[in-house]
Protein backbone atom coordinates (compact mmCIF):
# COMPACT_ATOMS: atom_id res chain seq x y z
CA UNK A 1 0.00 0.00 0.00
CA UNK A 2 1.52 3.33 -1.03
CA UNK A 3 2.29 5.98 2.21
CA UNK A 4 -0.88 8.09 2.93
CA UNK A 5 -0.99 11.10 5.16
CA UNK A 6 -3.19 10.73 8.10
CA UNK A 7 -4.03 13.09 10.44
CA UNK A 8 -4.62 12.66 14.81
CA UNK A 9 -6.80 14.86 15.80
CA UNK A 10 -6.51 13.93 20.03
CA UNK A 11 -5.65 16.25 22.70
CA UNK A 12 -3.80 13.28 24.59
CA UNK A 13 -0.45 12.77 23.58
CA UNK A 14 -0.75 9.41 24.68
CA UNK A 15 -3.45 8.26 22.73
CA UNK A 16 -1.75 9.96 19.98
CA UNK A 17 1.45 7.60 20.67
CA UNK A 18 -0.77 4.41 20.83
CA UNK A 19 -2.75 4.94 17.61
CA UNK A 20 0.70 5.86 15.58
CA UNK A 21 2.43 2.23 17.47
CA UNK A 22 -0.99 0.67 16.00
CA UNK A 23 -0.54 2.02 12.56
CA UNK A 24 2.99 0.84 12.33
CA UNK A 25 2.84 -2.34 14.22
CA UNK A 26 3.20 -4.25 11.11
CA UNK A 27 6.12 -2.67 9.91
CA UNK A 28 3.99 -0.41 7.58
CA UNK A 29 5.38 3.54 6.68
CA UNK A 30 2.63 6.29 7.52
CA UNK A 31 3.07 9.92 7.39
CA UNK A 32 1.38 11.09 11.06
CA UNK A 33 0.48 14.71 11.42
CA UNK A 34 -0.71 15.59 14.84
CA UNK A 35 -3.26 18.00 15.81
CA UNK A 36 -4.14 18.60 19.85
CA UNK A 37 -7.54 20.42 18.80
CA UNK A 38 -10.02 20.59 16.43
CA UNK A 39 -8.59 24.07 14.96
CA UNK A 40 -5.20 22.88 15.07
CA UNK A 41 -6.26 20.03 12.71
CA UNK A 42 -8.22 22.60 10.34
CA UNK A 43 -5.28 24.79 10.27
CA UNK A 44 -3.68 21.26 9.04
CA UNK A 45 -5.93 20.71 6.91
CA UNK A 46 -5.64 23.67 4.85
CA UNK A 47 -1.91 23.67 4.51
CA UNK A 48 -1.39 19.66 3.94
CA UNK A 49 -2.30 17.44 1.70
CA UNK A 50 -4.25 14.89 3.71
CA UNK A 51 -5.69 10.90 3.03
CA UNK A 52 -7.81 10.12 6.39
CA UNK A 53 -8.46 11.47 9.57
CA UNK A 54 -8.85 10.09 12.81
CA UNK A 55 -10.54 12.27 15.11
CA UNK A 56 -11.17 12.00 18.95
CA UNK A 57 -14.62 12.47 19.96
CA UNK A 58 -14.04 14.74 23.14
CA UNK A 59 -11.57 17.62 22.74
CA UNK A 60 -10.74 20.57 24.30
CA UNK A 61 -12.81 23.40 24.21
CA UNK A 62 -15.62 21.87 21.69
CA UNK A 63 -16.53 18.06 20.90
CA UNK A 64 -15.14 16.00 18.37
CA UNK A 65 -19.19 16.47 16.25
CA UNK A 66 -18.45 19.95 16.04
CA UNK A 67 -14.74 19.60 14.14
CA UNK A 68 -16.49 16.65 12.20
CA UNK A 69 -19.02 19.36 11.00
CA UNK A 70 -16.50 21.58 10.12
CA UNK A 71 -14.22 19.33 8.00
CA UNK A 72 -17.23 17.99 5.95
CA UNK A 73 -17.89 21.49 4.89
CA UNK A 74 -14.73 22.51 4.13
CA UNK A 75 -13.24 19.39 2.71
CA UNK A 76 -16.51 17.45 1.87
CA UNK A 77 -14.83 14.20 0.28
CA UNK A 78 -12.48 13.42 2.82
CA UNK A 79 -12.54 10.41 4.93
CA UNK A 80 -13.39 10.88 9.11
CA UNK A 81 -12.86 8.21 11.54
CA UNK A 82 -14.20 8.83 14.74
CA UNK A 83 -12.70 7.80 17.91
CA UNK A 84 -14.12 7.51 21.77
CA UNK A 85 -12.43 6.22 24.60
CA UNK A 86 -15.17 4.07 25.60
CA UNK A 87 -17.94 2.52 22.92
CA UNK A 88 -21.02 3.56 22.85
CA UNK A 89 -23.94 3.34 20.15
CA UNK A 90 -25.07 6.60 20.90
CA UNK A 91 -22.09 8.27 20.15
CA UNK A 92 -21.86 6.21 17.09
CA UNK A 93 -25.31 7.04 15.87
CA UNK A 94 -24.54 10.67 16.36
CA UNK A 95 -20.79 9.77 14.11
CA UNK A 96 -22.37 8.42 11.46
CA UNK A 97 -25.54 10.83 11.17
CA UNK A 98 -22.70 13.97 11.19
CA UNK A 99 -21.02 12.23 8.33
CA UNK A 100 -18.08 9.96 9.78
CA UNK A 101 -16.99 7.36 7.82
CA UNK A 102 -16.69 5.28 10.47
CA UNK A 103 -16.11 4.95 14.36
CA UNK A 104 -14.33 2.67 16.35
CA UNK A 105 -13.22 2.63 20.43
CA UNK A 106 -10.18 3.09 21.58
CA UNK A 107 -10.91 0.01 23.90
CA UNK A 108 -9.28 -3.05 23.01
CA UNK A 109 -8.06 -1.35 19.37
CA UNK A 110 -5.81 -3.41 17.22
CA UNK A 111 -4.10 -2.93 14.27
CA UNK A 112 -6.34 -5.30 12.09
CA UNK A 113 -9.10 -3.72 13.37
CA UNK A 114 -7.72 0.16 12.57
CA UNK A 115 -6.40 -0.70 9.24
CA UNK A 116 -10.11 -2.59 8.67
CA UNK A 117 -11.47 0.70 8.98
CA UNK A 118 -9.14 2.46 7.56
CA UNK A 119 -9.66 0.66 4.30
CA UNK A 120 -12.98 0.83 4.43
CA UNK A 121 -13.29 4.71 5.19
CA UNK A 122 -10.81 4.83 2.03
CA UNK A 123 -12.81 2.83 -0.87
CA UNK A 124 -15.75 4.48 0.71
CA UNK A 125 -13.82 8.22 -0.49
CA UNK A 126 -12.88 6.98 -3.22
CA UNK A 127 -16.02 5.80 -4.85
CA UNK A 128 -17.93 8.74 -3.64
CA UNK A 129 -15.47 10.72 -5.85
CA UNK A 130 -16.19 8.83 -8.60
CA UNK A 131 -19.77 9.42 -8.87
CA UNK A 132 -19.24 13.11 -8.00
CA UNK A 133 -17.19 12.90 -11.11
CA UNK A 134 -19.17 11.26 -12.89
CA UNK A 135 -22.14 13.40 -11.91
CA UNK A 136 -20.24 16.79 -12.97
CA UNK A 137 -19.41 15.57 -16.27
CA UNK A 138 -23.29 14.36 -16.77
CA UNK A 139 -24.85 17.31 -15.95
CA UNK A 140 -22.27 19.23 -18.02
CA UNK A 141 -23.25 16.77 -21.03
CA UNK A 142 -27.31 17.61 -20.29
CA UNK A 143 -26.65 21.39 -19.90
CA UNK A 144 -24.34 21.39 -23.32
CA UNK A 145 -27.07 19.49 -25.29
CA UNK A 146 -29.47 21.02 -23.87
CA UNK A 147 -28.44 24.29 -24.52
CA UNK A 148 -27.28 23.62 -28.19
CA UNK A 149 -30.88 22.30 -28.61
CA UNK A 150 -32.36 25.36 -28.40
CA UNK A 151 -31.32 26.82 -31.20
CA UNK A 152 -33.04 24.68 -33.80
CA UNK A 153 -36.33 25.08 -31.86
CA UNK A 154 -35.92 28.32 -32.46
CA UNK A 155 -35.27 28.57 -35.84
CA UNK A 156 -38.49 26.22 -36.42
CA UNK A 157 -40.28 29.08 -34.19
CA UNK A 158 -39.18 31.95 -36.02
CA UNK A 159 -39.65 30.46 -39.56
CA UNK A 160 -43.51 29.41 -38.59
CA UNK A 161 -43.75 32.94 -37.52
CA UNK A 162 -42.27 34.45 -40.45
CA UNK A 163 -44.62 31.98 -42.69
CA UNK A 164 -47.91 32.52 -40.85
CA UNK A 165 -46.92 36.65 -40.69
CA UNK A 166 -45.87 37.55 -44.20
CA UNK A 167 -47.09 34.95 -46.36
CA UNK A 168 -51.23 34.46 -44.38
CA UNK A 169 -52.98 35.39 -47.52
CA UNK A 170 -51.42 33.19 -49.92
CA UNK A 171 -51.28 30.00 -47.65
CA UNK A 172 -54.99 27.64 -47.66
CA UNK A 173 -56.60 28.21 -44.10
CA UNK A 174 -55.71 24.31 -43.26
CA UNK A 175 -52.28 24.82 -43.56
CA UNK A 176 -52.43 27.94 -41.62
CA UNK A 177 -53.38 26.01 -38.63
CA UNK A 178 -51.04 23.68 -39.20
CA UNK A 179 -48.29 26.19 -39.19
CA UNK A 180 -49.74 28.20 -35.97
CA UNK A 181 -49.69 24.62 -34.06
CA UNK A 182 -45.84 24.35 -35.61
CA UNK A 183 -44.99 27.96 -33.93
CA UNK A 184 -47.19 26.72 -30.68
CA UNK A 185 -45.34 23.39 -30.66
CA UNK A 186 -41.72 24.90 -30.99
CA UNK A 187 -42.34 27.94 -28.13
CA UNK A 188 -43.51 24.78 -25.94
CA UNK A 189 -40.42 23.15 -27.14
CA UNK A 190 -38.05 26.45 -26.61
CA UNK A 191 -39.82 26.60 -22.90
CA UNK A 192 -39.27 23.45 -22.03
CA UNK A 193 -35.41 23.14 -23.14
CA UNK A 194 -34.69 26.57 -21.52
CA UNK A 195 -36.31 24.83 -18.15
CA UNK A 196 -33.81 22.17 -18.88
CA UNK A 197 -31.03 24.04 -19.05
CA UNK A 198 -31.82 25.98 -15.39
CA UNK A 199 -32.54 22.17 -13.90
CA UNK A 200 -29.45 20.85 -15.01
CA UNK A 201 -27.31 24.22 -14.30
CA UNK A 202 -27.96 23.10 -10.51
CA UNK A 203 -25.44 20.37 -10.89
CA UNK A 204 -22.80 22.40 -11.79
CA UNK A 205 -20.60 24.09 -9.20
CA UNK A 206 -21.44 26.57 -7.51
CA UNK A 207 -19.68 27.01 -4.20
CA UNK A 208 -18.56 30.36 -5.21
CA UNK A 209 -21.41 31.99 -6.05
CA UNK A 210 -23.16 32.27 -2.51
CA UNK A 211 -22.88 36.00 -1.55
CA UNK A 212 -25.08 38.85 0.35
CA UNK A 213 -28.06 38.79 -1.12
CA UNK A 214 -31.05 40.74 -0.64
CA UNK A 215 -34.33 39.22 -1.39
CA UNK A 216 -36.15 42.05 -1.87
CA UNK A 217 -34.03 43.33 -5.53
CA UNK A 218 -34.74 39.24 -5.95
CA UNK A 219 -38.74 39.62 -5.66
CA UNK A 220 -38.38 42.75 -7.97
CA UNK A 221 -36.03 40.78 -10.54
CA UNK A 222 -38.40 38.22 -10.74
CA UNK A 223 -40.97 40.27 -10.94
CA UNK A 224 -39.90 42.06 -14.14
CA UNK A 225 -39.02 38.91 -15.54
CA UNK A 226 -42.61 37.99 -15.21
CA UNK A 227 -44.18 41.59 -16.58
CA UNK A 228 -46.29 40.09 -19.40
CA UNK A 229 -47.88 37.18 -17.16
CA UNK A 230 -48.75 39.82 -14.75
CA UNK A 231 -49.90 42.76 -16.85
CA UNK A 232 -52.04 40.35 -18.61
CA UNK A 233 -53.74 38.71 -15.77
CA UNK A 234 -53.60 42.25 -13.66
CA UNK A 235 -52.16 40.50 -11.01
CA UNK A 236 -51.32 41.77 -7.08
CA UNK A 237 -48.27 40.81 -5.87
CA UNK A 238 -47.56 41.78 -2.36
CA UNK A 239 -44.42 41.62 0.13
CA UNK A 240 -43.20 42.42 3.26
CA UNK A 241 -39.56 43.70 3.98
CA UNK A 242 -37.63 40.75 2.99
CA UNK A 243 -33.83 39.87 4.58
CA UNK A 244 -30.71 40.39 2.91
CA UNK A 245 -28.63 36.74 3.51
CA UNK A 246 -26.44 34.86 2.21
CA UNK A 247 -27.33 32.62 -1.04
CA UNK A 248 -26.96 32.19 -4.74
CA UNK A 249 -28.86 35.44 -5.99
CA UNK A 250 -29.28 33.85 -9.99
CA UNK A 251 -31.12 30.84 -8.19
CA UNK A 252 -33.23 33.55 -5.89
CA UNK A 253 -34.30 35.58 -8.52
CA UNK A 254 -35.22 31.89 -10.68
CA UNK A 255 -37.08 30.39 -7.17
CA UNK A 256 -39.17 33.70 -6.61
CA UNK A 257 -39.78 33.43 -10.28
CA UNK A 258 -41.02 29.43 -10.77
CA UNK A 259 -43.29 29.79 -7.63
CA UNK A 260 -44.79 33.49 -8.52
CA UNK A 261 -45.00 31.99 -12.29
CA UNK A 262 -47.12 29.17 -10.72
CA UNK A 263 -49.61 30.91 -8.99
CA UNK A 264 -49.83 33.68 -12.00
CA UNK A 265 -50.46 30.02 -14.33
CA UNK A 266 -52.64 28.21 -11.90
CA UNK A 267 -54.78 31.06 -11.41
CA UNK A 268 -59.07 31.30 -12.78
CA UNK A 269 -59.78 34.96 -11.24
CA UNK A 270 -57.68 38.40 -10.48
CA UNK A 271 -54.33 36.29 -8.90
CA UNK A 272 -53.66 38.23 -5.22
CA UNK A 273 -49.96 36.45 -4.20
CA UNK A 274 -48.56 37.51 -0.98
CA UNK A 275 -44.57 37.24 0.32
CA UNK A 276 -43.69 37.53 3.79
CA UNK A 277 -40.72 35.78 6.08
CA UNK A 278 -39.88 35.17 9.66
CA UNK A 279 -36.91 33.39 11.12
CA UNK A 280 -35.38 30.89 13.86
CA UNK A 281 -31.90 30.17 15.41
CA UNK A 282 -31.38 28.23 12.03
CA UNK A 283 -33.29 29.21 8.81
CA UNK A 284 -35.28 32.00 7.41
CA UNK A 285 -38.66 31.04 6.35
CA UNK A 286 -40.41 32.22 3.43
CA UNK A 287 -44.16 31.79 2.92
CA UNK A 288 -45.92 32.59 -0.90
CA UNK A 289 -49.42 32.20 -0.44
CA UNK A 290 -52.17 32.92 -2.99
CA UNK A 291 -55.72 33.09 -4.54
CA UNK A 292 -55.35 30.11 -6.81
CA UNK A 293 -57.17 27.06 -7.54
CA UNK A 294 -54.88 25.51 -4.98
CA UNK A 295 -53.86 22.00 -4.57
CA UNK A 296 -55.13 18.71 -2.85
CA UNK A 297 -53.47 17.87 0.06
CA UNK A 298 -52.53 13.90 -1.20
CA UNK A 299 -50.78 15.31 -4.39
CA UNK A 300 -48.71 18.23 -2.70
CA UNK A 301 -45.62 16.43 -2.92
CA UNK A 302 -46.14 15.15 -6.49
CA UNK A 303 -45.61 19.00 -7.55
CA UNK A 304 -42.01 18.59 -7.01
CA UNK A 305 -40.72 15.68 -8.52
CA UNK A 306 -39.43 16.31 -12.55
CA UNK A 307 -41.93 16.60 -15.09
CA UNK A 308 -44.85 15.35 -12.76
CA UNK A 309 -48.29 17.52 -13.58
CA UNK A 310 -51.42 17.81 -12.14
CA UNK A 311 -53.08 18.70 -15.43
CA UNK A 312 -52.49 18.20 -18.80
CA UNK A 313 -50.88 20.66 -20.86
CA UNK A 314 -54.14 21.88 -22.74
CA UNK A 315 -55.55 23.53 -19.64
CA UNK A 316 -52.20 24.38 -18.48
CA UNK A 317 -49.08 24.96 -20.46
CA UNK A 318 -45.73 24.23 -18.99
CA UNK A 319 -42.68 22.27 -18.23
CA UNK A 320 -43.32 20.75 -15.30
CA UNK A 321 -39.93 21.70 -14.26
CA UNK A 322 -40.86 24.73 -12.26
CA UNK A 323 -41.29 23.20 -8.85
CA UNK A 324 -38.96 20.75 -9.33
CA UNK A 325 -36.42 23.35 -9.91
CA UNK A 326 -37.71 25.79 -7.26
CA UNK A 327 -37.08 22.37 -4.57
CA UNK A 328 -33.48 21.70 -5.62
CA UNK A 329 -32.33 25.29 -5.37
CA UNK A 330 -34.02 25.64 -1.85
CA UNK A 331 -32.09 22.46 -1.08
CA UNK A 332 -29.09 24.06 -2.53
CA UNK A 333 -29.56 26.13 0.34
CA UNK A 334 -29.79 23.79 2.74
CA UNK A 335 -33.95 24.53 3.17
CA UNK A 336 -37.17 22.60 2.63
CA UNK A 337 -39.69 23.56 0.47
CA UNK A 338 -43.55 22.25 1.04
CA UNK A 339 -47.08 23.45 0.91
CA UNK A 340 -49.39 23.21 3.80
CA UNK A 341 -53.32 24.19 4.02
CA UNK A 342 -54.41 27.90 3.21
CA UNK A 343 -56.92 29.18 6.07
CA UNK A 344 -58.79 31.19 4.11
CA UNK A 345 -60.01 27.76 2.50
CA UNK A 346 -58.54 29.19 -0.89
CA UNK A 347 -55.51 28.96 -3.09
CA UNK A 348 -51.93 27.88 -2.30
CA UNK A 349 -49.54 28.18 0.89
CA UNK A 350 -46.09 27.12 -0.11
CA UNK A 351 -43.10 27.55 2.32
CA UNK A 352 -39.54 27.26 1.74
CA UNK A 353 -36.43 27.90 3.85
CA UNK A 354 -32.67 29.16 4.01
CA UNK A 355 -30.15 27.73 5.83
CA UNK A 356 -28.33 30.74 8.40
CA UNK A 357 -24.94 28.55 8.01
CA UNK A 358 -24.32 29.03 4.41
CA UNK A 359 -20.72 30.64 4.00
CA UNK A 360 -20.27 33.68 1.64
CA UNK A 361 -17.73 33.45 -0.96
CA UNK A 362 -15.35 36.75 -2.31
CA UNK A 363 -17.38 37.74 -4.90
CA UNK A 364 -18.79 41.11 -5.86
CA UNK A 365 -22.79 40.62 -5.56
CA UNK A 366 -24.10 40.51 -8.95
CA UNK A 367 -27.40 42.65 -7.75
CA UNK A 368 -25.95 45.35 -7.20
Amino acid sequence: MDVLNVLLVDDSEDDRYFLKRTLTSDGSHWHVLEAESGEHGLDILKSHQVDIVLLDYSLPGTDGLMTLSAINKQFPLLPVIMLTGQGSETVAAESIKNGASDYISKGGLTHLSLMKSINSAMHSARLHRRIEEKNRELSQFAYVLAHDLKQPANAVRKMSQVIVQNYHQCVPANVLDKLTLINQSSLQMYGLIDALVCYTQLDLDDSHLFEKTDFNKCVEIAISNLTTQIESSSAKIAWSDLPSITAIPSFVVQLFQNILENSLKYSESQPFIDISCQCDETCWHFTVQDNGIGIPPQLRHKVFEPLARLHNSETYAGSGLGLATAKRIVNKHRGDIYFSDNECGQGSKLHFSVSKKLMVSEKVNALE
